[in-house]
């Protein structure tokens, strides 16, 4: 039997294309009829099923964030550190990885669904397939599969360079399958875990792939965007940044992909007519973190000077169409009484809803929601990480039902965020936007 979660799926030959839905065009998922089973295909709605939450990795929340009076409706300590941002399926269930490889899937209510021991090293970010699988990839190349509270099939990635440090994190297909990467190779997997197309890189990839106008997208670490198709020999080049980007690229439209080079220059990329451009430049002495999270027309930002930490929006023209302070710290001194040098913080990507309530955590461990009024925060939500780790203190958030989002600690603590709902306000003009050059 086939259940289909949206409108878009396909067993066979078949497949209708999306912008951020992507197709294994050669092969399709393989079927024993002598063991009869449901597959589910399309990938539903709502929830967060990947790193960035959709296959596009917009950063654009499909429920409604709190808008005011944020408080913590419940916490589960996981027992593990975790280095990867939660994922959330339809009905609210938030699914961890931690570092040691143990898999938990937490209740809407916060209490533990299943716990799973998968003894991977150093998993990577995860996805959630079309029947909630959990898949990710770990340090050795191997593909875990996990679905229930138990390990559901493992596959083995060959990466010819042997460094699998970056994990980036796989890509969901509408037929139920997956995309994986490593540093060098891409792989496509049905929902049994049978290979079923490869393919090398040219090059290594500076961030997780995405989906764009039917195919896997890769930004290289040159900047060159490469596409492929699963089951064809290699990917072609669709166009290029023109530089070196960072933190991975984000899906504005179903053609326009965002990101961020050098810390100072927000770029966009036109898939269909190759055509590179500065979206936004930063001030001298500040600096732009990605990846971005976009809504419409509009491209969220964190920015960070020696004593600010803010949240930027900008239009498609570059003009400023949101801006608020998420925290202010005194500047580094050296050992001399003089100015000390500036260390790039650790910082975690910020969430964006239908309204425009940007979600975010601060480098110093809070988590909030940000307005065109200020920031609400909840200060101290997790423990600053160890000197010594390059992971932030919130390792990733995400949506989870209305008016919430969940959030969790590098120290292995998860917990559930409630507030308001936004109060009902007539449609703003756009002369109301107050947008301003940066």
């Amino acid at each position: 039997m086939i259940r289909r979660d949206s409108a878009v799926g396909w067993v066979g030959a078949a497949c209708v294309v999306l912008p951020t839905s992507v197709c294994a065009l050669a092969t399709g998922q393989a079927i024993d009829v002598e063991r009869p089973r449901t597959l589910v295909v399309g990938i539903p709605a709502g929830g967060a099923r990947t790193d960035r939450i959709d296959p596009g990795r917009s950063g654009h929340a499909g429920w409604a964030l709190p808008y005011s009076d944020l408080r913590t409706e419940w916490r589960v300590s996981l027992g593990e550190p975790v280095q990867r941002g939660p994922l959330v399926d339809t009905h609210g269930v938030t699914y961890v990885v931690g570092t040691r490889g143990d898999v938990f899937a937490i209740s809407r209510d916060g209490s533990e669904r299943w716990h799973v021991s998968t003894e991977a090293r150093q998993p990577g970010s995860a996805t959630l397939l079309s029947d909630d699988t959990v898949v990710f990839v770990d340090s050795d190349g191997d593909v875990v599969a996990v679905r229930e509270g138990a390990t559901r099939w493992r596959a083995r990635i060959e990466d010819r360079t042997g460094d699998n440090r970056d994990n980036p994190a796989p890509l969901p297909l509408v037929d139920g399958g997956v995309v994986v990467a490593t540093t060098h190779e891409l792989a496509a997997f049905d929902a049994e875990g049978h290979e079923r197309g490869r393919s090398a890189l040219s090059e290594g990839t500076a961030g997780p792939p995405l989906a764009a106008r039917g195919k896997v997208v890769v930004v290289g670490l040159t900047g060159v965007v490469w596409g492929w198709t699963p089951g064809a020999s290699e990917p072609s080049r669709l166009a290029g940044f023109g530089a070196r980007t960072s933190d991975g690229a984000a899906l504005a439209d179903d053609h326009t992909l965002l990101a961020v080079a050098g810390q100072s220059r927000l770029l966009s990329l036109d898939l269909l007519h190759g055509e590179a451009a500065v979206r936004a430049t930063a001030p001298p002495g500040t600096f732009i973190f990605g990846p971005p999270a976009t809504l419409g027309s509009a491209t969220y930002m964190l920015w960070f000077t020696p004593t600010i930490e803010e949240i930027v929006g900008v239009d498609e023209r570059g003009a400023e169409v949101f801006r608020t302070m998420l925290a202010s710290h005194p500047a580094a001194v050296s050992v001399d009484g003089g100015a000390g040098s500036l260390a790039l913080p650790r910082h975690t990507a910020p969430l964006v809803d239908d309204n425009g309530t940007v979600a975010f955590a601060t480098t110093a461990g809070a988590v909030g929601i940000a307005t065109r009024s200020g920031a609400e925060l909840l200060p101290f939500a997790c423990p600053p990480s160890p000197a010594a780790s390059h992971a932030p203190p919130v390792a990733g958030l995400a949506p989870l039902g209305q008016d919430a989002f969940v959030a969790v600690c590098s120290a292995g603590t998860l917990f559930a965020v409630h507030g308001r709902s936004r109060p009902a306000q007539p449609k703003e003009r756009s002369s109301e936007l107050g947008a301003r050059p940066l």
